[in-house]
This record gives C-alpha cells, sequence and structure tokens, in this order.
C-alpha cells in the first residue's frame, strides 16, 4: 500500500452525515482510525461498518477468537492496514505474540480455534464454495449453528475492511506489522 488512492477525510472535506458517527469512534477509540476516515467519504458506508462493528462487539465468538479470524483474512487479502490493526488489537488482549504470529498463517493454539481459522480461510479462499470439510470440522469442535454464522459474518467484515484498505492505499495508523 505504498500510494493512497483514496485519502481519508479531513476536517473541512468531512460529510455533515459522516460527523456524529466519527466523533462516536473518535470517543471509542480516543482518535479516529484512518480507516473509518477514508470509509467516512460515504456516511452511508461509514455508518454500516461502525454498525457491523458495534454488532459483531456483541456476538458470542470471544473477541479473542474475532481477532483471530481477522488476522488471518488480513494476511490472506494482503491487507497490511487491518493486519496492523489487529495483531495490535490482539496484543492488548494479551494473546501472546507467538499465537498472533500463528494466526497470520492460519495456526490456532487449540482444536476449536482451529477449525474456525481452518473455515475462516476455506471461506476467503473458496469464496465459500468449498467449506464442506470445514464446515464439518467446526461442527465437530462444538460450534452452534449462531457461532457459524458468526464466524462468516467476522469473514465478510473483515473482507469489507481488507478491500477498502487494500484499494484506497490506506496509510497503517497503528504499529505496523511486515
Amino acid at each position: 500500500m505504498s500510494q493512497i488512492a483514496i485519502a481519508p477525510v479531513t476536517p473541512s472535506t468531512t460529510p455533515e452525515a459522516s460527523k456524529p458517527t466519527l466523533e462516536a469512534l473518535k470517543v471509542k477509540f480516543g482518535g479516529v482510525p484512518k480507516m473509518f476516515a477514508t470509509f467516512a467519504h460515504s456516511p452511508a458506508a461509514l455508518e454500516a461498518v461502525a454498525g457491523y462493528f458495534g454488532a459483531m462487539g456483541k456476538a458470542s465468538l470471544p473477541a479473542r477468537t474475532q481477532e483471530a479470524i481477522a488476522i488471518a483474512v488480513a494476511e490472506a487479502n494482503g491487507c497490511t492496514y487491518c493486519l496492523s490493526a489487529h495483531t495490535a488489537l490482539g496484543k492488548l488482549q494479551g494473546v501472546p505474540a507467538d499465537e498472533l504470529a500463528g494466526f497470520r498463517s492460519g495456526r490456532a493454539a487449540n482444536p476449536r480455534e482451529q477449525a474456525i481459522l481452518d473455515l475462516a480461510l476455506a471461506i476467503v479462499h473458496t469464496h465459500g464454495a468449498d467449506t464442506t470439510r470445514q464446515l464439518a470440522a467446526a461442527r465437530q469442535a462444538g460450534l452452534t449453528d449462531a457461532e457459524l454464522v458468526e464466524v462468516i459474518s467476522a469473514v465478510a467484515q473483515n473482507v469489507l475492511t481488507n478491500y477498502l484498505n487494500v484499494v484506497a492505499g490506506t496509510e497503517v495508523d497503528f504499529p505496523k506489522v511486515a
């Protein structure tokens, strides 16, 4: 992501309808991450992605597992921005560095998390078309239908943000992961 194709909004270029959502994100994060400032060009897109993050924060999948999915999907999609952001968030949650590195290559510390990452990456690589084996393994690992839907939803959320950041060339505003 060496060239910025869509720059984040600035205070003078922010659409009026995006300002309340950006202000709420500023309060939540202590500042507005550049990804959200890039989404803010479209108030509808910003509201959608902020709502998605809020809703997935209420999911039954643990935050650690959602970060594992986000890291694996970001690595698969070549999104340095999301890889860096979710690695930083994983560190804040106390996930050890070796486990964070494992997530990048689709490896998890326990069988349940491994089944989740295998399913998430199969969805990414096959666009959901060839997941029979991974879905069966996830069920064998004890995932409920609700959790399976949440895995799919987490993949979709991360694909959306990965694609925006890769296309836009969003500058990484977290400690950059190489």
